[in-house]
């Protein structure tokens, strides 16, 4: 791919701090840096030479990531619940 080629593909295309992609999820900036981390949630370092990566998150990979996230009930497996044996009353005589 030539540099002309890369260039459209971001044009007009408008990129988020991790900020802004908290905001749109309702979490804060570190938990979306964490997701980056572990590779849940695609993002560009524009940050090149620094210490702390400067990540940049594009749209359509924050609506990928809530597309995955997003189950409807059908497909939630159900919750099961122990069944526990009864609890046999040590102090009858107090009722």
């Amino acid at each position: 791919m030539n540099n002309q080629q890369s260039k459209a593909n971001f044009t007009g295309e408008k990129l988020l701090t991790p900020g802004q992609a908290a905001d749109y999820l309702a979490v804060t900036p570190e938990q979306i840096r964490n997701l980056i981390r572990r590779g849940r949630l695609s993002a560009i370092n524009v940050g090149a030479g620094t210490k702390r990566p400067l990540y940049r998150i594009r749209r359509h990979a924050l609506e990928d990531f809530l597309s995955r996230r997003c189950k409807s009930d059908s497909t939630m497996p159900k919750k099961k619940f122990k069944q526990h044996a009864p609890v046999p009353d040590f102090f009858p005589h107090l009722k």
